[in-house]
């Protein structure tokens, strides 16, 4: 079983576990295609730090509608 840690800009705290490989393999092109990929965070420097809120901050606002998450993962 493999792992992604998603950090959210709410207090929500959620696990989920898949277990239909298809779908998880769609999660993950999803997930690559909309959020912001962040790599190993103890081996970020301030210069990345400030990056990645930077873009964070740019993104603001672009909304993905439920109906095309579901769309994109062909879910029913």
């Amino acid at each position: 079983m493999g792992q992604i840690i998603i950090d959210l800009p709410t207090r929500i705290n959620r696990r989920y576990r898949l277990d239909d490989k298809e779908l998880a393999d769609n999660m993950i092109v999803f997930l690559e295609a909309e959020a912001l990929l962040i790599p190993n965070p103890a081996k970020l420097t301030k210069e990345d730090i400030s990056d990645i809120r930077a873009a964070r901050r740019a993104r603001k606002g672009e909304l993905v509608s439920w109906e095309d998450v579901k769309e994109r993962l062909d879910l029913p």
